[in-house]
């Protein structure tokens, strides 16, 4: 019975977190460069909306880094001393955006 709650407890921190790293790829295109996804930390760490919606950024680029999402040349990210580190969406096609393409079968697929 606790490993059943406990295995509840994980996926509801997974899910969570996948949320979060599916908003943060959104607000890396609205809050930084319209051409390119990247943004400074300290702009979206300032950012009033990315503000309200995570409760620790830092924490969430993190893992999002180990991911493969997210890089970034810091190995933490601290408000003030790392607001100029710049954070590089690595799929950078545009947001909501995603190639479709026809395999050796002719079935679709998205990459």
């Amino acid at each position: 019975m606790i490993m059943s709650n406990s295995a509840s407890i994980v996926n509801e921190v997974e899910e969570r977190l996948n949320n979060e790293i599916e908003q943060l790829k959104k607000d890396i295109w609205r809050v930084g460069d319209p051409e390119k996804p990247q943004v400074a930390f300290g702009e979206l760490f300032d950012d009033e909306q990315t503000q309200q919606h995570y409760e620790g950024l830092a924490a969430t680029l993190k893992a999002a880094k180990k991911r493969g999402i997210v890089t970034y040349k810091s190995p933490i990210l601290l408000k003030g001393a790392h607001d100029k580190v710049m954070v590089n969406l690595v799929d950078t096609s545009p947001q909501g955006e995603s190639e479709t393409t026809t395999n050796k079968d002719g079935a679709l697929s998205n990459e």
